[in-house]
C-alpha cells in the first residue's frame, strides 16, 4: 500500500480513475473544457463590436503594407514588424505570423476592425480551452478539479484585457497559443511514440518564436513540465531540449537575415528612449535595479489585486526608486524566498515550485532585470507569467480548504461542483469578480476617446497618456463638434492635457507644435510665442519649418498688435519675425 505522504501532485489518483467509468470522465472532461471555452468567449464577446485602439493602427488600419492583403506576406516573411506603417518607424522586432494574419483579415474584411476583435476573441477562448487540455494531461494522476479551477481563473483574470481587446496583442496570445500547443504534442509524442506528435511539436514551437521573441521561454518552461509532470530520465529531456534548441538557433539566425538589412540611420534615430521606458532615466545602475524590483512588486500586487488597470505606465507614471524604500525590500525579500523555495522544492516536483518557476521563467524577459526593453511596465507582460499565478493560487485553495485532489468518482459537472461546495464558494467568488472587473474594463478599450480619456486619470504621472488624450481632444472631439461653445471647451482642455505632457517631459516634439496650434486657434498669439520659444529652447531648431513656424506667430503676434494700435510692440514682433525668416 502506498504512503499518504507522496508529492502533491502524484497522489493515490492512478487506482481511483481506473476504476471509474473512462466514459464518463471523457464526458465530464468535454463539458468542463466547454464551459472554459465559452466563459472565455462570453467574457470579450462585447468587444467585438469595439474599433482599433492604441497602436493597431501601426501595424493594421495604418500600415500600407497590411492593406495590401495576402500578396504582402512574402514581404512580410523578410522585413521588420514595424515596416509598411504610415508614421516610417523601424525597429529590430520580427514577428511575422500576427501581421500575416492581419493581412489575411484585411484580405478579406478589409478595414474592419469587428473581426479582429472576433478573431481575438476566438484565439483567447482557444488557448483556454487547450490550456484546459494540456492541465488534465499535467494531472492526468488525479481529477478534473485542478485543471478546471486554474483554467477557470485564468480566463477571468482582468490582466488579460490589455492583450484580448487590443487586436495589435494577438501576437501574445499567438505565443502563448502555438507554446502550449507544442507542449500538447510533445506529451502526445512521448506517450505514442510517433514522428508526427515530435514533428509538430517543433513547428508549433517555431510559430511560438515567430509570433513574439517572448516564445524563447518554452525554450526552459518545456524541459520543466517534462521534469515535473512526466517520469523522462534527464537523458531524454536532454534530447528533446536539444531539439528546441536547435529550433532556436533556426529562428535567431532568420531573424537576424532580416533584421540587418534594416537602415543604420533608422536604427539610431529610434533608441530605446526614457520616454517609453523611464528605467533609462535613473541616475545610476542601483537605483535602476531598485525601480526594477519595484515594478516586481507592482506584477504581483495587479495580479492579486487587479485595479486600478491602465495602457500606460510610461514615464513618468513609474517613480525612480532605492533600496531605502520599503516595497522595494519588500519585493526584494519576496522574490528571493519565492525564488530560493522553487529551487530548492523542485527536486520534489512540487506543484507549487513549478509555479513560481513558470511565473519567474515567462516574467524574466519582460522584467528589466536582465536586459533593458522598450517598456518599463505594462499588463500585456503579465498574460503568460499569470498563468504561474493561477496554479499557484489553484494549489492553495484546495491545500486550504483541505480538499482531497481525488476524492469520489465525479461523473457530471454538477457532482464535481457539489462534492466540493466550499471550495467552489471560494472560486467563484474570486472568478466572479474577476468577471465583473474584466467586464467593466473592456468598455474603457471601445475605441481610442474611451481608453485614453479613462487611463490618463489612473497615469496622470504620464507624460504620454496626457499627449494621447490631449491630441484625441483635438483631433477627434475638437474638430467633429459643431457647438461653438463644447468645441471652445474641447480646445481649452486640450491646452490643458498638452501642456501637463510638456510638464512631465518637454522633449515631445509634436506637443509643443499642437499646442502652439490650440493657441493660434484662440487667436492667442503671445502664447503661440512662448510654445515656439520653449519648443527652440528645447530642441535647438533643426529643421527651417521650425524656424518658420516661430517666425509666423510672431508675425501673427504683431498683426495683432497692430490692430490694437499698439505699434512698438507690433514693430518688435515684426523685428523678431525678420530674424527668424527675413523672406
Amino acid at each position: 500500500m502506498k504512503s499518504k505522504k507522496q508529492s502533491a501532485n502524484k497522489p493515490l489518483a492512478k487506482e481511483v480513475l481506473m476504476t471509474a467509468n473512462p466514459n464518463a470522465i471523457m464526458k465530464l472532461k468535454t463539458s468542463l473544457g466547454i464551459i472554459i471555452a465559452a466563459f472565455s468567449f462570453l467574457l470579450y464577446a462585447q468587444s467585438i463590436a469595439f474599433t482599433y485602439t492604441l497602436d493597431d493602427g501601426s501595424v493594421i488600419n495604418g500600415n500600407n503594407l497590411t492593406k495590401q492583403g495576402i500578396k504582402a506576406i512574402p514581404m512580410m516573411l523578410k522585413t521588420d514588424y514595424w515596416y509598411g506603417n504610415e508614421a516610417g518607424v523601424r525597429g529590430a522586432v520580427y514577428r511575422p505570423v500576427s501581421l500575416i494574419l492581419f493581412a489575411i483579415e484585411w484580405q478579406f474584411f478589409p478595414d474592419n476592425p469587428y473581426v479582429g476583435h472576433l478573431i481575438n476573441v476566438l484565439l483567447f477562448s482557444l488557448t483556454c480551452w487547450l490550456l484546459f487540455q494540456l492541465l488534465c494531461l499535467l494531472f492526468e494522476k488525479q481529477n478534473l478539479l485542478f485543471p478546471f479551477i486554474c483554467s477557470l481563473l485564468f480566463a477571468a483574470h482582468p490582466i488579460h484585457t490589455e492583450v484580448v481587446d487590443n487586436i495589435k496583442s494577438c501576437d501574445e496570445i499567438l505565443c502563448f497559443l502555438f507554446g502550449i500547443s507544442s507542449i500538447l504534442f510533445l506529451l502526445k509524442h512521448i506517450n505514442d511514440q510517433k514522428k508526427s506528435g515530435l514533428i509538430l511539436f517543433g513547428i508549433f514551437y517555431l510559430l511560438s518564436l515567430l509570433s513574439k521573441e517572448n516564445g524563447m521561454v518554452f525554450l526552459v518552461i518545456i524541459p520543466l513540465v517534462l521534469f515535473t509532470f512526466t517520469d523522462n530520465n534527464l537523458r531524454k529531456i536532454t534530447s528533446f531540449t536539444l531539439i528546441l534548441v536547435g529550433i532556436t538557433a533556426l529562428y535567431l539566425l532568420i531573424r537576424w537575415q532580416v533584421l540587418k538589412i534594416i537602415p543604420e540611420s533608422i536604427a539610431i534615430e529610434h533608441p530605446l528612449d526614457i520616454f517609453n521606458n523611464s528605467l533609462i532615466g535613473a541616475p545610476d545602475f542601483i537605483t535602476q535595479k531598485a525601480t526594477e524590483f519595484y515594478i516586481l512588486l507592482k506584477y504581483i500586487l495587479l495580479l492579486i489585486f487587479p485595479h486600478p488597470l491602465t495602457s500606460d505606465y510610461s514615464y513618468s507614471q513609474i517613480p525612480i526608486k532605492t533600496f531605502g524604500d520599503i516595497m522595494v525590500l519588500i519585493s526584494v525579500i519576496f522574490y528571493l524566498f519565492i525564488g530560493i523555495y522553487a529551487v530548492i522544492k523542485i527536486r520534489n516536483k512540487s506543484i507549487l515550485a513549478f509555479a513560481i518557476l513558470f511565473y519567474l521563467t515567462t516574467l524574466a524577459p519582460v522584467s528589466n532585470i536582465f536586459i533593458l526593453i522598450g517598456s518599463v511596465m505594462a499588463e500585456r507582460f503579465l498574460f503568460m507569467p499569470s498563468l504561474g499565478f493561477c496554479i499557484a493560487l489553484t494549489f492553495l485553495l484546495i491545500r486550504i480548504t483541505k480538499v482531497e485532489t481525488v476524492k469520489s468518482k465525479f461523473k457530471t459537472v454538477q457532482e464535481l461542483v457539489m462534492t466540493n461546495s466550499f471550495l467552489f464558494s471560494i472560486v467563484f467568488i474570486i472568478a466572479g469578480l474577476y468577471s465583473i472587473k474584466t467586464i467593466a474594463r473592456n468598455t474603457d478599450w471601445k475605441d481610442n476617446i474611451a481608453l485614453f480619456s479613462h487611463d490618463v486619470k489612473v497615469s496622470d504621472n504620464s507624460a504620454r497618456a496626457h499627449y494621447a488624450w490631449g491630441l484625441e481632444l483635438k483631433q477627434e472631439l475638437y474638430s467633429k463638434e459643431k457647438d461653438t461653445v463644447q468645441k471652445m471647451k474641447y480646445l481649452d482642455s486640450t491646452i490643458a492635457e498638452l501642456t501637463k505632457a510638456i510638464k512631465i517631459y518637454d522633449k515631445i516634439y509634436l506637443a509643443h507644435t499642437y499646442l502652439a496650434e490650440c493657441y493660434s486657434m484662440k487667436k492667442e498669439y503671445q502664447n503661440v510665442v512662448s510654445v515656439y520659444r520653449l519648443q527652440h529652447q528645447v530642441f535647438n531648431y533643426s529643421e527651417p519649418a521650425d524656424v518658420k513656424n516661430l517666425a509666423v506667430a510672431f508675425y501673427d503676434l504683431g498683426s495683432d498688435f497692430n490692430n490694437q494700435k499698439q505699434f512698438d510692440k507690433s514693430i518688435s514682433m515684426n523685428d523678431s519675425a525678420i530674424k527668424y525668416d527675413p523672406n
